[in-house]
């Protein structure tokens, strides 16, 4: 049986180690300090980036299969189209559902274009993701990690959106090569962990019960609850 793997994922995460390696050596170069500053933000910002495109990436080519695959993920498919069948008070939803030709593609492809359409580059909505797929935090970072992770997505927040100000001062944040390093690591770790468990997902057959989501009898539209 071929083995289905999260290649393109993969690629990313390559590339994202080479860039991350050339940064550090164009560091070696550099001895003038504005310069060595401006690399070490562009490290912190390139990791941010690239686990946001790893992250939709694995939504983009693996979330169907894993939800073809993974029980826990079949359920957090129901639970949200629970939650969105709450709000459709116009019924525009259950109409979608009852016309295309395979409601259970149509709502994972909405699905996917929800979780995709935002910044990924956040702990919680990393986990938020990471949640659909059935994977727990502690699979994606231990908790000695989750604050460095949390604080590496607040510096680039404060890099991206105040120019690395510190407004309360009125003067230009400073980093040290130690905690970029720590960004940069962690988050790469993250995106690892990501693609592995995704991978192992993969590795499993399709359910036996993956049953349609939901059934319309005596005009009465449920969700499978079993």
């Amino acid at each position: 049986m071929m083995t289905i793997r999260a290649e393109e994922s993969q690629k990313i995460l390559d590339t994202l180690k080479q860039n991350i390696e050339s940064f550090r050596i164009l560091l070696e170069t550099i001895d003038d300090d504005i310069t060595w500053q401006n690399i070490l933000r562009s490290m912190l910002l390139f990791a941010c980036f690239g686990i946001d495109a790893i992250v939709k990436q694995l939504i983009n080519e693996a979330l169907s299969l894993v939800i073809e695959r993974e029980i826990g993920a079949q359920e957090q498919l129901k639970k949200y189209t629970s939650r969105e069948l709450k709000k459709d008070s116009d019924y525009t939803l259950i109409a979608e559902l009852l016309t295309v030709k395979d409601s259970r593609k149509w709502l994972i492809e909405r699905l996917k274009g929800e979780l995709s359409f935002n910044s990924l580059q956040s702990a919680d909505q990393l986990y938020k993701v990471a949640s659909y797929f059935n994977i727990s935090t502690e699979k994606l970072v231990d908790k000695d990690n989750r604050a460095i992770l949390k604080d590496a997505f607040q510096t680039r927040n404060i890099i991206v959106h105040q120019m690395d100000i510190d407004l309360a001062n009125n003067t230009v944040n400073r980093h040290e090569l130690e905690e970029i390093n720590a960004f940069v690591q962690t988050i790469y770790m993250v995106a690892n962990n990501f693609i592995m468990e995704v991978n192992n997902i993969l590795c499993k057959p399709v359910t036996d019960d993956y049953a349609p989501l939901f059934s319309f009898e005596n005009g009465v539209l449920s969700i499978r609850s079993d």
